[in-house]
């Protein structure tokens, strides 16, 4: 159906977003990740001082991608500017930079090595860019939403991010709540979790419960100790805008009271009941501490920082898509400097002559020896058949198979498949990168590099465990199942001579598949690796169960006592030496499943973007 929106309105409904997203953020930052219910009143609710805000901060960079790459972006196109602009490393950004800088893309850098994260808050706090440049097209901001959503998450969050995405496209003209979450519902599918969560929160409000009962219906049936996750802080979000009835400050306070993940559930409420109401309506008391500025955690070349200004340059982006993508709305009555910025945004939609992408049959990942088959599908566009050769180039002492001959008529896609084999001995690097080069027989040459993650190689002495009773084993941390002082005397290679091997792709070991055994058990694993440099660094245990860690002979710690896993439940200070390292984890099962994982961190102290904390320059020493 064709609309008209008058620019002052669409500037009102935008700006106000973003006045909301700000109030929100500052509000929330000061209790973020607490969990228990809160008393604040419009009294106590403002900080002393206003912080930056990663769920704009982001937001600001892709506005930034549009007006420099144009409205045709793709997810890699946003992965480039975040190396390029952005040293944020928590959480899921951490494991999407790590994964990145490999040369893993997305959406595999979304889930791959992930498992904790990729259903967190960190795309979902990104979606209002997406509704606000796509006024009255939820489609279209869904379909945004989710090249952004898969950089560092997967499935239920992205989904998230595309319900928000399309509340935020379909409140330019509609305002009822209700009316706006089944349209974002259109986007989530129906035997989805985040479904689930949805339509229980709205349950909740039928049955006439106050916002607290809802909010322990929520945690009762979608909790997580993930301060993060998206369940309960969705349910938040809904709870805010619902039983807040369109009055900001109750709103606000609803969002903010219900803790958890509160800058995320705060700016996304505000930013939902600004875009409603406007920024007119958004009262004086709530708006006016902002003075009309926002503040980033990175640097960015910007030539204003006022939310008014965002606000145009955002509407700016949305007259330009209505002109190509979204032809069913148009904006009128746009004044003479906005349309100036809307003429200097690039609208051309990208043509290439041939594209390639990688499929990786499966996990981005190869270990010791192994053989990995990998799909390079070559997409032609020429209007001419396409006659070529493609040949995978691999690193020094790896094997793939012949190169192919490609043969496409115009307009035809096809996935050409190759055998790739890692070495068996020497080292096998965590960062691979391969290339598929395409070579026509007009002599053009089209390149794709890819990363291909080196598994990292475990020895594994045990299970080893005690039958104490009829239906219960036991293990204890403080047993000796082996000689641990020869791990002490830096005898671990003879120690693990008789041990089996142990391949993991991601910083979680894959132990419940090898190991099929329900009780409690005790495993001793040596991962041996070469660090290119003398380095300090943190070694980041998550485990189910007690632990034990020796890095090179020498005893760093031990963890007792926790036993629901998460990727950094323990943190040992260490020195890496230059060439080979031996690290030794005593693992005793806890849980009905094993959870054990490792990694290594260090401290982005300069805050350089395009650095990843966990490290990606280590091998494992094969021999």
């Amino acid at each position: 159906m064709y609309k008209k929106l008058p620019y002052d309105v669409y500037f009102d409904k935008v700006y106000g977003g973003w006045l909301g997203k700000c109030i929100g953020g500052a509000i929330g930052a000061q209790v973020e990740g607490r969990k228990e219910l809160h008393n604040f009143t419009e009294e106590t609710a403002f900080p002393k001082e206003w912080p930056p805000n990663d769920d704009l901060d982001l937001q600001v960079l892709w506005l930034h991608t549009l007006q420099e790459r144009g409205i045709f972006i793709t997810s890699r196109d946003l992965a480039e500017e975040w190396i390029e602009h952005c040293w944020y490393h928590f959480n899921e950004y951490g494991r999407f930079l790590k994964n990145f800088l490999r040369g893993i893309e997305p959406p595999v850098s979304g889930w791959f090595d992930n498992e904790f994260f990729r259903e967190s808050m960190g795309c979902v706090i990104r979606s209002e860019i997406w509704g606000f440049i796509c006024p009255g097209n939820p489609s279209l901001a869904a379909w945004y939403a989710e090249k952004d959503g898969v950089l560092d998450h997967w499935r239920e969050a992205v989904w998230a991010e595309q319900f928000l995405a399309a509340i935020e496209s379909s409140l330019f003209f509609e305002t009822d709540i209700h009316r706006l979450t089944d349209t974002g519902l259109e986007y989530v599918p129906r035997d989805s979790r985040l479904f689930k969560l949805i339509k229980l929160v709205h349950e909740c409000r039928r049955k006439g419960m106050s916002w607290i009962e809802a909010r322990e219906e929520v945690l009762k049936r979608f909790g997580s100790p993930d301060f993060t996750s998206i369940y309960h802080n969705v349910g938040f979000i809904l709870i805010a805008l619902i039983w807040g009835e369109y009055d900001f400050g109750r709103t606000m306070l609803i969002a903010l009271n219900c803790g958890y993940d509160t800058d995320c559930t705060c700016a996304t409420a505000g930013a939902i009941l600004g875009g409603i109401l406007g920024a007119k309506k958004i009262p004086d008391k709530w708006k006016s501490p902002l003075k009309d500025e926002f503040v980033m955690g990175f640097k960015l070349p910007r030539k204003s920082f006022k939310i008014s200004h965002l606000a145009h340059e955002t509407c700016a982006i949305g007259i330009a898509i209505s002109k190509v993508l979204n032809r069913n709305i148009e904006i009128i009555n746009v004044p003479s400097h906005v349309i100036s910025m809307v003429n200097s945004i690039p609208i051309e939609i990208p043509s290439p002559d041939v594209e390639m992408f990688v499929d990786y049959l499966g996990m981005p990942a190869i270990g010791k020896g192994e053989v990995k088959e990998i799909g390079i599908i070559v997409r032609n566009h020429r209007p001419h058949t396409l006659h070529a050769q493609l040949r995978l180039e691999v690193p020094s002492e790896w094997h793939t198979s012949s190169p192919l001959k490609v043969l496409l008529r115009p307009d035809e896609s096809r996935m050409y498949l190759f055998r790739v084999s890692s070495p068996r001995k020497g080292v096998l690097w965590e960062r691979n990168i391969l290339r598929a080069v395409l070579t026509s027989a007009d002599g053009h040459v089209w390149i794709k590099e890819f990363g291909l993650c080196g598994a990292r190689l475990w020895k594994v002495l045990g299970p080893f465990w005690e039958g104490i009773g009829y239906f219960e084993d036991h293990a204890s941390i403080n047993k000796q199942y082996i000689d641990e002082s020869m791990i002490s005397s830096g005898k671990e290679l003879e120690l693990f001579s008789r041990g089996w091997e142990l391949s993991a792709p991601e910083s979680k070991l894959p132990l419940d598949k090898v190991i099929s055994l329900e009780g409690e058990y005790c495993l001793y694993l040596m991962y041996r690796f070469t660090c290119p440099e003398e380095r300090e660094v943190s070694l980041v245990v998550g485990a189910s169960g007690d632990i034990k860690v020796w890095l090179n002979s020498k005893l760093l710690g031990v963890g007792i006592g926790k036993y629901i896993w998460n990727p950094v439940m323990y943190w040992f200070r260490a020195k890496l030496l230059r060439g080979e390292n031996r690290l030794v984890i005593k693992y005793v099962k806890r849980t009905q499943h094993p959870d054990l994982s490792f990694d290594l961190y260090v401290e982005n102290k300069d805050q350089r973007p395009g650095f990843s904390v966990w490290q990606i320059d280590m091998g494992s020493i094969l021999d």
